[in-house]
């Protein structure tokens, strides 16, 4: 488990900002992890989460905008999601802009569903920039600020990971006396019996 954390640590503004331009919070609240245990500075993860988050919104959404007859964004269209995320931002355009984020599912159609949309591409720009700026400050933030439990958590892991390594071995001594009871145990009996007969 010290092996994981020190592998989070080493990698953790690559691992906090591909996962935020990709997806989510979890990187995010990873990030508010390593500023608490001071791996890194708190303002440089939000940074690192905001920049991660805005890109990856503004991507999809220029993607969706620009290139509306690419394929990747008609298989996004034709699922459920899809119809839900027009209907959401046709009824709460710029609102929707920064809260789709929070939105378990959405994230992708809904920002496929606003480059399709009306919005001005300068809108967009703006209202992205506060909603990404909000959202990595909270989940950075909660990462930091409940740093010590999820430490608990990998202690705990760690309790389990001997606990587990100790079962596997005690399993698999057995399972070994076992196949060497199975491929020489009655040849000895055998001999045994025999040596006993005499």
């Amino acid at each position: 488990m010290n092996e994981i954390l020190s592998l989070i640590s080493q990698f953790g503004p690559v691992i906090v900002f591909i996962g935020t331009f990709f997806e989510g919070e979890v990187f995010a609240i990873i990030g508010g992890f390593l500023a608490y245990r001071g791996s890194y500075p708190f303002e440089f993860i939000i940074a690192l989460a905001f920049i991660g988050s805005f890109l990856g919104d503004l991507s999809v959404f220029l993607f969706a905008r620009f290139w509306s007859n690419h394929r990747w964004v008609a298989r996004w269209r034709r699922r459920e999601k899809f119809a839900k995320a027009i209907r959401l931002v046709e009824r709460y355009q710029a609102f929707f802009v920064i809260v789709n984020r929070y939105i378990y599912g959405l994230r992708m159609p809904g920002l496929i569903a606003l480059g399709l949309s009306r919005i001005s591409v300068t809108r967009f720009l703006i209202l992205n920039l506060i909603g990404a700026g909000i959202w990595a400050t909270l989940f950075t933030t909660i990462g930091f600020v409940f740093g010590h439990a999820i430490g608990a958590v990998f202690a705990r892991l760690e309790v389990v990971e001997r606990g587990v390594g100790i079962a596997l071995a005690v399993i698999a001594v057995g399972l070994a006396g076992w196949f060497a009871w199975r491929q020489w145990g009655p040849a000895l009996m055998q001999r045994r019996r025999g040596n006993e007969a005499d």
